[in-house]
């Protein structure tokens, strides 16, 4: 695999490059990762990989339908489904079915997923917490789509990774093609309506939302890092394959890279 750091102008050869795969579940905004991709001018393959059941019907976005659809039991066949992808890493590329167990459980659910696939696998939660520590940073602003019992889960597994939540604001989706219906007028009138004082950084959680245009108005208004999941699941990926990429052009948080 091609080991330099990818740009939009690097030429990297078809058999060196990296290849992410995304387990994604039901939503809207897989797009942003195929988006990605183009970006780079495909010097980065991402595959992305449905067929795990949504338990809950039109409530998705509560604790019982989470802990089923994150069982290792509902995401083993898509997870074999991608073995012949030969992915050098790959996210289950959601936030709430992946912190609704609490640090241990995800770290638990990741590894038995690497287990089935044979390559190093993590999820969104466990992407934010490493993002997180790759800025430094200890206090965050939370911008959630989930209901509040949920949203409190969430603060509770940042919590374990050290990381204080300061104003936390909930709006009460309760799945996520809802969440996706939010659109960035909303979300962005949310976020600057927040106490984001003290906060180092915003995040806006739930893969299901179209948030890359958000985070870069967001980043420019509050002077702060933006993390949204589908950007924190694909430097995740980038990460976990050993790749490297830099953009000024997808937030702080490629800016490190």
């Amino acid at each position: 695999m091609y080991t330099d750091v990818i740009t939009p102008n690097t030429a990297v050869p078809m058999a060196e490059r990296p290849r992410l795969g995304f387990l994604y579940p039901r939503g809207g905004s897989a797009f942003e990762y195929y988006h990605f991709a183009e970006y780079f001018n495909h010097n980065l393959l991402c595959y992305l990989i449905g067929g795990m059941h949504a338990y809950g019907g039109d409530k998705t976005h509560y604790p019982d339908p989470l802990y089923a659809i994150g069982s290792i039991e509902n995401l083993s066949y898509p997870t074999r489904s991608m073995k012949p992808l030969r992915v050098h890493a790959a996210i289950w590329a959601t936030t709430s079915a992946s912190f609704i167990g609490g640090m241990q459980w995800s770290k638990d659910q990741a590894a038995g997923l690497a287990e089935i696939l044979g390559a190093p696998v993590s999820s969104t939660a466990l992407a934010y917490a490493g993002a997180i520590r790759a800025l430094g940073i200890r206090r965050v602003a939370v911008l959630a789509s989930y209901p509040a019992e949920v949203t409190e889960a969430f603060r509770g597994f940042l919590g374990e990774a050290g990381i204080a939540v300061g104003d936390a604001i909930h709006l009460d989706t309760e799945r996520g093609e809802d969440a996706f219906d939010l659109g960035p007028d909303l979300l962005i009138e949310k976020a600057l309506s927040m106490d984001c004082s003290g906060a180092e950084a915003l995040l806006i959680p739930d893969t299901a939302m179209a948030a890359f245009e958000v985070m870069r108005r967001l980043e420019a208004e509050l002077d702060l890092p933006v993390l949204t999941a589908n950007q924190v699941t694909i430097w995740e990926a980038i990460r976990l394959a050993g790749a490297r990429v830099r953009t000024a052009d997808y937030g702080r948080l490629f800016a490190l890279t």
